[in-house]
């Protein structure tokens, strides 16, 4: 439990409350993507170039994918249309220089519109009108990076607060379900190539503007970095967020004690070639943090769609017997390796959504990439089916390992998080979670994380209350709980000492005491907890602050009070100074 000041948590957003997604216009840089009449022309001055060797291929229009639905992307030919942060004469080994006079071949003369082409210092968008920054407020960014994928900064300036840098990843872009063009600054129709949404949490800027937004510091120099697009969300205040706890049917993470092992009959196992390394542990990467990522060797920890003796062409069968080499023999916990059909979760405690809810999922795709049904089951009428795409594995900042089962050091590898709104689906009861329907049958599907935003439902239909206790001598409690199983608890103190410090009073049921027992000069007040827990809370200029805590989605939770009060020492004889009891009772 860890204090917040009430100005960050309870601040209103000041935007128009309606909008769920603002597009904001970037100071794009680069003509990258071919549009209508780019392609087949490399000299042209004013015309296409790629960032490497390829580029999207948009000469059909922009395609109708879902990770595109939500943003404005540009559309017309013969302008710049994103934001480049590389250099197209050093990236990729140096192997793409613009060419000094047109000639006959796929590389481009240098463009008009590009008086340099080195373009990897920091890139800035000063945005035309500020964006108000809320309680809830998420920067969404749509990009890709070539040539092994890598990572940059996105640093946000304010109007009043010292700026903010924040880490975004992508794996590389090859792959994926968005139609892609090969053949440098040709733009020939090629492989298909992906899109990666990265997320910015603001909300601890609430009440400020961002003036700026500043791309820098790709770490793969080899690489050219496309930023296409950029939405500020505005989503309701989150009930709560639940981590889903999915069935699991695959040990496809390599953890300590894995690795070289490759016919242990509980052991590790890739769903491909490769697999993420976690021996030395989790990560600390933003883009987990959320996510409750099983951490220990010899369980599973993956859902898995897709058939391991298969994937890849059948290049991996498994080994009927041990025989030395790095395809292991079928595991004991795998009693059939086509798990290609719907992979489904029965949640143990439903989940009610509300207007805030949206689900969240991290996954990786080997062999190229592709595309799968999340369908989202409900305890009454359809269930809502979303379909999430992802690009190759292969490429970005998490470790990964090679050698098939034997799961030893490799290339980098990445995760890609998809958010499903269900916003529209308040009042139902979610009650299962299905994965399905891969497009690409030559690679295997791994989902290693997801959350949901939502409440619980108490199967013993305890009823939630917010129960005022009273008792107070000087400082007013309050809360914005739901007091629904799985949310979270929040209380807050307003009216204490301007910038002084007290304590949170936190415990289990109530037994009202006078405050005399305890300290004879005072002769008013009541304590409600005697054996509390105390959480040291720093007041801000206002006197307030806010304690909050994540509940348990646990069913044993239900019914159960929580109650605290705030103290602080005070001058005179009665040296402390205590809030009202306010108590929070589990239930729907």
């Amino acid at each position: 439990m860890t204090p917040r000041l009430s100005a960050l948590a309870i601040t209103a957003l000041t935007a128009p409350l309606a909008a769920q997604a603002i597009p904001v216009p970037l100071a794009n840089n680069f003509n990258g993507i071919v549009h209508a009449g780019e392609s087949g022309i490399p000299d042209d001055p004013n015309g296409f170039r790629s960032i490497s060797d390829r580029a999207l291929d948009f000469t059909a229009g922009v395609p109708n994918d879902p990770l595109l639905a939500g943003y404005q992307v540009v559309t017309t030919a013969g302008t710049l249309d994103i934001v480049h942060l590389g250099n197209r004469n050093t990236v990729d080994n140096s192997s793409k220089p613009f060419d000094p006079v047109p000639n006959t071949n796929n590389l481009g003369i240098q463009p008009n519109w590009l008086p340099n082409p080195d373009q990897s210092g920091p890139q800035i968008s000063v945005l035309q009108s500020p964006m108000p920054v809320g309680a809830t407020t998420i920067a969404t960014f749509l990009y890709q990076v070539s040539n092994g994928g890598g990572a940059f900064d996105v640093t946000f300036t304010f109007q009043n607060s010292p700026s903010f840098t924040a880490t975004l990843t992508a794996g590389d872009w090859f792959g994926g379900t968005l139609p892609g063009t090969g053949q440098v600054d040709v733009g020939s129709p090629d492989n298909n190539l992906s899109l990666t949404e990265g997320r910015v949490d603001l909300s601890a800027f609430a009440g400020d503007n961002v003036t700026e937004i500043t791309f820098s510091n790709a770490s793969n120099v080899n690489a050219g970095y496309a930023i296409v697009a950029c939405n500020f969300e505005y989503p309701p205040v989150p009930s709560g967020v639940i981590q889903i706890p999915l069935n699991y049917n695959f040990n496809g993470i390599v953890h300590a004690g894995e690795s070289g092992q490759p016919d242990a009959l509980t052991g590790y196992r890739s769903i491909s070639d490769r697999g993420l390394d976690f021996t030395a542990g989790v990560p600390a990467d933003p883009l987990l943090a959320p996510y409750s990522i099983v951490d220990a060797p010899g369980v599973l920890d993956i859902v898995h769609v897709g058939n391991r003796d298969t994937v890849n062409n059948s290049g991996q069968p498994f080994d009927l017997a041990p025989d030395n080499d790095d395809i292991g023999v079928t595991p004991s916990w795998l009693p059939n390796p086509d798990q290609t059909g719907p992979q489904v979760t029965v949640l143990s405690s439903p989940i009610l959504l509300d207007g805030s809810s949206r689900a969240s999922v991290l996954f990786q795709i080997s062999n190229g990439g592709g595309s799968f049904d999340i369908e989202l089951g409900f305890l009454a009428g359809p269930p809502v089916i979303a379909t999430v795409t992802g690009s190759d594995w292969f490429g970005g900042t998490l470790p990964g390992t090679a050698n098939v089962d034997s799961g030893l050091p490799g290339a980098n590898l990445s995760l890609t998080e998809r958010t499903i709104n269900l916003f529209n689906e308040a009042g139902r009861t979610l009650t299962s979670i299905s994965f399905q329907n891969r497009t690409n049958t030559n690679a295997g599907y791994a989902v290693v994380a997801m959350n949901v935003i939502g409440c619980g439902v108490c199967n013993n239909a305890a009823t939630g209350a917010q129960t005022d206790l009273g008792g107070g001598t000087g400082p007013t409690l309050s809360s914005l709980s739901t007091t629904r199983l799985g949310c979270d608890l929040d209380w807050s103190v307003a009216g204490a000492t301007p910038n002084g410090v007290g304590f949170f009073l936190l415990g289990l049921g109530s037994a009202p005491t006078p405050l005399s027992s305890f300290l004879p000069a005072c002769t008013s007040g009541t304590v409600h907890i005697v054996n509390p827990s105390n959480l040291f809370a720093p007041l801000s200029p206002t006197g307030s602050a806010t304690v909050n805590f994540n509940l348990p989605l646990a069913q044993f939770v239900c019914g159960v009070t929580f109650t605290a009060q705030f103290a602080e020492l005070v001058p005179g004889n009665c040296f402390v100074s205590i809030s009202n009891g306010l108590s929070l009772t589990i239930g729907n």
